[in-house]
């Protein structure tokens, strides 16, 4: 079992640890999906990382078969999907606009 005081926070069974010397980078992840997708992320190779579960030490820190990372989608379009267009019917083109009650001159 492993000192639990390495895990301080309740809901993050995963550490991973990377780095060297002084420069180590501690951090904490919910479930394993998260931890493979911070790991493939980064780009860290199987040497330079040490992986621990609360309740037991992970053997394979970074699996074979890397499927289970989902790729996310990009969006195509950059534009706002929700955009407010003008009615071009609301729109006076005859330049008439507020003057339609007075009489024009002969």
């Amino acid at each position: 079992m492993i000192d639990t005081s390495l895990f301080p926070y309740q809901n993050h069974p995963y550490r991973l640890e990377f780095g060297e010397g002084k420069n180590i980078t501690v951090c904490f992840f919910e479930c394993d999906h998260h931890l493979q997708k911070y790991i493939s992320r980064a780009k860290l190779k199987r040497k330079e990382i040490k992986i621990l579960h609360r309740d037991e030490k992970l053997t394979n820190p970074i699996e074979k078969n890397q499927k289970k990372v989902r790729q996310g989608t990009t969006k195509t379009s950059r534009g706002s999907s929700g955009t407010n267009r003008r009615n071009t019917k609301d729109l006076d083109t005859s330049g008439t606009a507020g003057n339609t009650n007075k009489p024009t001159k002969k």
